[in-house]
């Protein structure tokens, strides 16, 4: 009797590993697939490789907590004072970013709650799990797509030189000049200190070749003085 219950005990104990490698081996993949969606379509200006081998660890991370803790509560208990003490320093700085992070979430969740025991029908967590994220990836490949140069290109323009004294359209010489290649010019912030002028203006542009002409106009603007343009799409 002893031994029979050993041997069932062994033959569960197999059966639940072999299922929990078997979820595991589908949260790797299917992060995998996340971490090449969005380096492809993903819209963002961060660093993006390093950015996508995020989604690996934190699918499978997510799935291997989900996986201790769902059959005790005094685990569960356990987990939430446990992220209590964490702190998280690293800002999002793009939208898209959360987006990929709770879809990686989101897939460790499914195949951590799902039963490794069960086999793969429509009822499954795992193939609940799968069909979504394949649904919500493709959405945004087709958004991603469709929209892409559907919206201007926003830079931020800054200005700054040497005028003459009592030289007043210093700054619509300037406004005058980048109007002419942006139909959308937002004047953000004006400095004038004696003979020094510094403007901060935000521009749409039509097409973003055309950055290359605008710093050629406001030089000829403001002669002698300095050019910067740098990404605006975060500025409204």
């Amino acid at each position: 009797m002893a031994a029979a219950l050993v041997f069932q005990s062994f033959q569960d104990l197999h059966a639940d590993l072999t299922g929990v490698l078997v979820n595991l081996g589908g949260v790797l993949l299917l992060g995998q697939i996340l971490s090449w969606h969005y380096l492809r379509f993903a819209p963002v200006l961060s660093n993006k490789r390093k950015f996508a081998r995020v989604f690996v660890t934190l699918a499978a991370t997510t799935m291997l907590v989900i996986t201790v803790v769902k059959t005790s509560l005094a685990l569960s208990l356990g987990l939430v004072g446990a992220l209590s003490i964490i702190r998280f320093r690293t800002p999002i700085k793009e939208p898209e970013e959360l987006v990929y992070l709770f879809l990686a979430i989101g897939l460790g969740l499914g195949f951590g709650a799902a039963n490794p025991d069960t086999a793969w029908g429509a009822e499954d967590l795992r193939v609940i799990t799968t069909v979504v994220l394949a649904g919500i990836l493709i959405y945004l490949a087709l958004i991603g797509s469709k929209g892409a140069g559907t919206l201007p290109p926003r830079v931020l323009l800054h200005v700054a030189g040497e005028v003459e004294e009592g030289d007043a359209r210093a700054l619509d010489r300037v406004l005058d000049a980048v109007r002419e290649i942006a139909p959308r010019v937002d004047l953000r912030r004006v400095d004038r200190d004696g003979t020094r002028l510094e403007a901060t203006l935000v521009l749409d542009l039509d097409r973003p070749e055309e950055v290359s002409r605008l710093v050629e106009r406001a030089g000829e603007a403001l002669p002698g003085g300095t050019v910067s343009v740098v990404d605006g799409s975060s500025f409204e």
